[in-house]
């Protein structure tokens, strides 16, 4: 299978596509409620921290304010975005790992049935895994969006980042599903990176979209799906 961005977000798009299918929607539409609520009080939230500030007002550099404040907006955007995401995930982790079995099982793979209780502690401790890879990370980037000049790139990184994170964050409900630990999901994501790129900017991308944000995760989850059970499956007649 070829590398590249397209391919990428047209691994999204099928997951859109296939959101509303019989035996599929059933596992689609209660993380969509949570994802509304948890959006929303972002929403809410960032609306009012940006409305309430004046940083620019008296400050000796408020001639900048025309590029700088857009540029901060953007980044706090960006930041809250990923912010309010993790909380989603950790909160919709079973669902999502119910979905990716499904699509595995409707393609014809054999899925271990296992019980909600089982699932909810694995799935929880496997968000938390991958947000010890996360953070400290992220961490990074928001001490570098302090640094004068370096700032104003760090949209772009937080972007790059955060497009290869979301590749990785829905990749990996098949990949866990499967038994595989967190650092094989990683590289075996990164044999993709293009592909990655593409998927997870795509997903970044329309995750900045009202209303549509909330369709985003579950297409995402079965987009990706697709996308690891293809490219297993061309690895397998390569070898």
């Amino acid at each position: 299978m070829k590398d590249n961005l397209l391919i990428g977000a047209g691994y999204l798009w099928r997951g859109f596509t296939l959101l509303n299918e019989p035996g599929i929607r059933r596992y689609v539409w209660l993380p969509i409620l949570i994802n509304l609520l948890v959006l929303s009080f972002g929403t809410y939230w960032l609306i009012d921290v940006v409305s309430q500030w004046d940083g620019f007002d008296s400050s000796w550099i408020s001639w900048l304010a025309w590029l700088v404040v857009p540029l901060l907006l953007l980044l706090s955007t960006l930041i809250s975005g990923y912010f309010f995401s993790a909380v989603l995930l950790l909160l919709a982790s079973p669902f999502y790992g119910l979905l990716a079995g499904k699509i595995e099982q409707r393609l014809g793979h054999e899925v271990e049935d296992e019980s909600i209780a089982a699932l909810i502690p694995r799935t929880v401790i496997r968000e938390l895994v991958k947000m010890g890879y996360y953070l400290p990370r992220y961490l990074l980037l928001l001490l570098l969006s302090f640094v004068p000049g370096v700032n104003l790139l760090m949209p772009f990184v937080w972007f790059w980042f955060g497009s290869w994170v979301m590749a990785l964050q829905y990749s990996d409900y098949t990949l866990d599903n499967q038994q595989q630990n967190f650092r094989d999901s990683r590289e075996q994501v990164a044999t993709q990176r293009w592909t990655a790129w593409g998927f997870g900017g795509a997903v970044s991308v329309l995750m900045a979209v009202p209303l549509l944000n909330c369709l985003v995760p579950p297409a995402a989850v079965i987009g990706a799906t697709l996308w690891q059970l293809q490219r297993q499956a061309d690895q397998s007649r390569a070898g």
